[in-house]
């Protein structure tokens, strides 16, 4: 804080002690040192008033920042709903020729594989094509060891599809936060 220079008294306090000691004794002298102390304690009183209004104020106005945070929380919020779609979406290869309902499960095709295996071992008891019962029992393992690779990978996405939403549901409880902050007072 700056202090008020003064020039430094000639003859010190003694000057200051005649003064006061002068208008002490009269009555109007005494309603003059009253006065004095009043105004002067009005005039403190309301640069203090104005600098706890100022403080206040400036308090009370949200800083730039939330508006950047809000900004950036919204963007964030956004592109972690357009990650989530992409990840759930669904591919639109020939679904519908293979499943009515248009669901590819991985139980349908884990089953699938499970019953082609049966059918070439069943074939195989058969003398037709030794052959082409060993390549079917082949496809029939590769197809089940693809279904089970499907069936994690449906795993992981729908795991990092609530990963996604939690992250999304701590956001807006951040960008609650900021626009609470901002609507204040």
């Amino acid at each position: 804080m700056q202090r008020l220079s003064t020039p430094a008294p000639e003859h010190g306090d003694t000057d200051y002690q005649a003064i006061e000691a002068a208008l002490v004794e009269t009555a109007r002298g005494r309603w003059f040192l009253a006065e004095h102390s009043r105004r002067a304690r009005r005039i403190d009183g309301a640069l203090l008033e104005d600098a706890i209004g100022r403080l206040q104020t400036s308090l009370r106005q949200p800083p730039a920042l939330l508006g950047q945070l809000q900004h950036d929380i919204e963007t964030l919020k956004a592109h972690l709903a357009q990650s989530r779609a992409a990840l759930l979406e669904r591919p639109h290869v020939m679904a519908d020729a293979i499943y009515p309902d248009g669901a590819v499960q991985p139980q349908a095709i884990m089953k699938a594989a499970e019953d082609i295996h049966q059918i070439a071992w069943a074939l195989q008891a058969n003398p037709l094509d030794p052959k082409a019962c060993e390549d079917i029992a082949r496809l029939s393992s590769r197809l089940y060891a693809l279904s089970l690779t499907q069936a994690v990978e449906s795993t992981r996405a729908l795991q990092a599809a609530s990963a996604i939403d939690a992250a999304t549901g701590r956001l807006e409880a951040m960008l609650e936060t900021v626009m609470h902050e901002m609507r204040a007072d």
